[in-house]
């Protein structure tokens, strides 16, 4: 083997031996258990970051160690069409030809979409694959494909015909950009400090004014109120009375709503139902008209005076300000902090509009979504999300499904041309049902992509039919994915597998951690932060970058990373890779010998007692969702056990009896099962080369060896063990004291010990691992050598003899140290000895300043 890894020559000739030999592939008719996990869907635009490297990972971990138990595993990979996002990279293609999509036609533009995903679709996936993401590729789905597209219809239809699909006209969030509706959760605020401007509304009856407060000065032309505080006095008379609307010589009514603060700015309200979602409201309550004052680009229509007809939202507030201060009407303006809406898919400012749309009454449909997650039917990981997701459903408003794009599965809905009937079918109609009639026209829009996705759980397998793999593989057994998407996906999801099937998609919800950077800020592009995983990849292989990311990643936290991280990831794959070296540089022996308690050595029995603990607290972690602490678990069985004592101690039995103990394959092959699931390539390179133990199955494949489990393996419990403990304890001190006294490692030293005396057998160990070549038993009463170099352990002292140590430059570091320590211990005393900073001080820092206290003595 060579000396040091080269993912390179392996990721590769692994990848491509388990595509070849299916191991990855769902089997519907096999009766093993399920165990299912369905991908969350990248979008057709999307590359590689390290929030899918992390998400994937996860997923992949929990695959592999299922399918290790033997279980019949379907991690079901797909991706999704991203209507928005893919129709905006699209017109960005044609904008650099010259071309519109509207010179196109919506056509030949779809086909340009369909091009454009055949071209770019596929990318993330190879991506995914390069990371070892063992998915049943067979199964790769797309939202949008024939199979896909006839559960969307259907569910469409379902919903339309129990009267939960309606057609209204309401106010929308609209990107003015993308000329479409997005939904709330599509929509980011920023806090931005803008400017709140005072204008005067001149009373109808010319005695006085009522001076408004707003933000938005150019959206005045839409105002169909005044509405002030029922409980303000100052405003009190004039409720019923109207006012003037400058610049539109229009009036209108002061009313009086609970909703308006009045401490907020003058306390007098504009009220603007078409441009605000809370004037909307207002705007029910009170039956106002609703104005809206915007054409489709954006632009002020042609209701409002001529000289603002046409101008930007932008433009349109300079004039209109520019007026009001001509018409002596401005009041004054303050800075203000407020926050503005914006679009996550165009990044452009978010305007409220009345515009006809499809919904989906959700509150019909909640019902059964909260009762899993309150009786824990439903969980969630961290359970803190369990919160934010009943308080969502709790207060769920109706869904905006209808976009106004042409990429993107077209509402199934037709009007007849001849009797104006409306019906909604699976299949494209030849002719009205009501009348017979043939002039049918479908709707324009498309639906939401959430749309799709929310049926993702069951779309995948087969619904509507009712196939195998939906009888097999539904429901899923965790959705591992980020909470960004709680309300966008997750929950809806809930509600669609409810509502549809009958339970919910899934068991578990395992909310991954945020990609951090050092300062703890997400990565972004805006902010040039992130790390490109496949460029880590490239430099540090697969293995390192998985385990690097999982290890790093709590459970619902936030993972700060950097590239340093990677290089000591790479670092921890290499031990495991010297590791192996050791044991297959040796002469390979064909067969290997089961274990036997009898010829077992106590150190041994040791490693083979820490090998089940760790497979034990494995089990436990993966169970729980920590596989952060799980990954740990793993390093320090790997580093702190194997490497560092488990070699030593075959290196000594080796040099005694000429071969590596057989313990020490079956733990590598052991360990390299646990460490499978995250680092699947060097896994499967050294087990490859590993001799048989009959201990353990011997398949094809790492990838369906058996999984450890804690209860099947060897486990050994006597005296002798608790007593290594104290062995090795006793070798790291000498171990540790050698370093101190800068000991060359191959100078065969002398040392005291005050503790119970060792048996010859863990004697032997200590003179073998701690290059020792005498002990001296000491008791209470013996008299400790002096001078010599101490190291206190728990039960028990060494001393090192003055041969071995250079005791003037000894003596000087311990002055230092004894000068160091006292004075930090005066700095205490003193604040101690303080009575003002007693008395000031809290409980808790008092306790804090007394252990330091007791810690400096001890030291000293």
């Amino acid at each position: 083997m060579e000396s040091k890894y080269n993912p390179r020559q392996y990721e590769k000739k692994w990848w491509d031996f388990w595509l070849k030999q299916g191991y990855f592939d769902a089997d519907s008719s096999s009766d093993k258990d399920p165990y299912v996990i369905l991908m969350p869907p990248p979008n057709v635009t999307d590359r590689l970051h390290m929030g899918h490297g992390l998400n994937n990972t996860l997923q992949d971990i929990y695959i592999r160690w299922q399918r290790m138990l033997g279980k019949e595993v379907c991690w079901l990979p797909g991706t999704d069409h991203a209507g928005i996002a893919t129709q905006m990279m699209v017109e960005k293609s044609l904008q650099a030809e010259g071309i519109s999509r509207q010179e196109l036609g919506r056509e030949k533009f779809v086909e340009r979409c369909w091009q454009w995903k055949e071209k770019h679709g596929s990318i993330i996936i190879s991506q995914l694959q390069r990371l070892g993401a063992s998915a049943d590729w067979q199964r790769l789905a797309f939202t949008m494909s024939p199979s896909l597209s006839k559960s969307v219809r259907e569910v469409f239809v379902r919903l339309f015909a129990k009267g939960l699909i309606y057609r209204g006209k309401r106010l929308v969030n609209w990107d003015f950009a993308l000329q479409t509706a997005v939904s709330d959760d599509e929509v980011f605020n920023k806090e931005e400090t803008g400017k709140l401007w005072s204008i005067a509304y001149p009373l109808a009856d010319g005695q006085g004014e009522l001076v408004v407060a707003t933000t938005r000065p150019e959206t005045m032309f839409g105002d169909t109120a005044v509405a002030v505080n029922p409980d303000d006095e100052r405003y009190r008379q004039y409720v019923g009375s109207e006012v003037i609307l400058p610049l539109a010589n229009r009036k209108l009514p002061v009313i009086a709503d609970t909703h308006v603060k009045s401490e907020f700015g003058t306390g007098c309200l504009k009220i603007t139902p078409a441009h605000d979602f809370n004037d909307f409201e207002i705007g029910q309550r009170h039956q106002l008209p609703v104005l809206d004052i915007f054409n489709a680009q954006g632009l002020l229509a042609d209701c409002v005076p001529s000289q603002f007809q046409g101008l930007t939202r932008s433009k349109a507030r300079q004039a209109v300000l520019q007026e009001l201060e001509t018409l002596n009407l401005l009041r004054g303006e303050t800075k203000h902090r407020h926050t503005v809406p914006y679009s996550d898919r165009s990044k452009e400012l978010i305007e409220p509009r009345l515009s006809q749309q499809w919904f989906i009454r959700m509150q019909p449909l909640v019902a059964e979504a909260i009762r899993i997650a309150k009786d824990n039917e439903l969980r969630f990981y961290p359970d803190s999300w369990q919160k934010t997701y009943l308080h969502w459903l709790e207060n769920i408003q109706d869904w905006c499904i209808s976009r106004q794009l042409w990429w993107g599965h077209r509402i199934p809905i037709w009007y007849c041309q001849s009797c104006q009937h409306q019906f909604a079918t699976t299949q494209d109609p030849s002719k009205c049902p009501e009348c017979a009639g043939a002039s049918l026209q479908q709707d324009e829009d498309v639906l939401d992509t959430w749309f799709s996705s929310w049926l993702w759980s069951f779309s995948t397998l087969g619904y509507p039919q009712q196939t195998q793999d939906l009888q097999k593989f539904y429901p899923s057994q965790v959705l591992i994915t980020g909470a960004d998407i709680i309300f966008l996906w997750v929950a809806r999801m809930v509600i669609a597998g409810i509502e549809v099937l009958g339970k919910p998609p899934f068991k578990d919800v395992y909310f991954n951690s945020i990609i951090c950077d050092y300062q703890g800020r997400k990565f972004s592009k805006t902010l040039g932060n992130g790390i490109d995983p496949l460029e880590v990849v490239d430099k540090y292989g697969a293995d390192a970058v998985r385990y690097t990311c999982v290890s790093l990643a709590p459970l619902g936290g936030r993972a700060r990373m950097g590239e340093k991280d990677f290089a000591n990831g790479a670092k921890f794959v290499n031990k495991l890779w010297n590791a192996a070296r050791f044991l297959l540089a040796q002469p390979n022996p064909k067969t290997l010998p089961a274990l036997t308690a009898a010829k077992l050595t106590v150190p041994e029995q040791w490693l083979l007692n820490s090998f089940a603990d760790v497979v034990a607290a494995t089990d436990k972690h993966l169970q729980a969702y920590r596989v952060d602490s799980m990954a740990e678990t793993l390093y320090h069985f790997i580093w702190g056990i194997y490497c560092d004592w488990g070699v030593e101690i075959a290196k000594t039995m080796q040099q005694a009896n000429g071969q590596i103990p057989a313990s020490m394959y079956y733990v590598m092959d052991g360990l390299l099962r646990l460490a499978h699931p995250v680092m699947p390539f060097i896994s499967e390179e050294i087990w490859q080369s590993l001799p048989s133990h009959p201990d353990w199955d011997r398949p094809s494949s790492l990838v369906i060896a058996k999984f450890p489990q804690a209860d099947a393996l060897h486990r050994f419990d006597h005296d002798a063990l608790q007593s290594w403990d104290m062995t090795r304890a006793l070798i790291t001190a000498v171990r540790t004291l050698r370093s101190r006294a800068t000991i060359p490692p191959q100078e065969q030293i002398k040392i005291s010990v005050a503790a119970k005396q060792l048996s010859a057998d863990e004697q032997h160990w200590v003179h073998e691992l701690a290059g020792v070549k005498s002990i001296v038993w000491l008791t209470v009463d013996t008299p400790r050598p002096m001078p010599a170099l101490v190291q206190v352990g728990a039960g028990f002292e060494v001393y090192t003899m003055t041969e071995h140590i250079n005791v003037e430059r000894e003596r000087a570091k311990l002055q230092n140290d004894c000068q160091r320590l006292t004075a930090l211990l005066a700095k205490v005393n003193a604040k101690l000895n303080n009575p003002a900073f007693c008395a000031k001080a809290p409980a808790q820092v008092l306790d804090e300043h007394h252990q330091r206290q007791t810690l400096l003595q001890t030291q000293l």
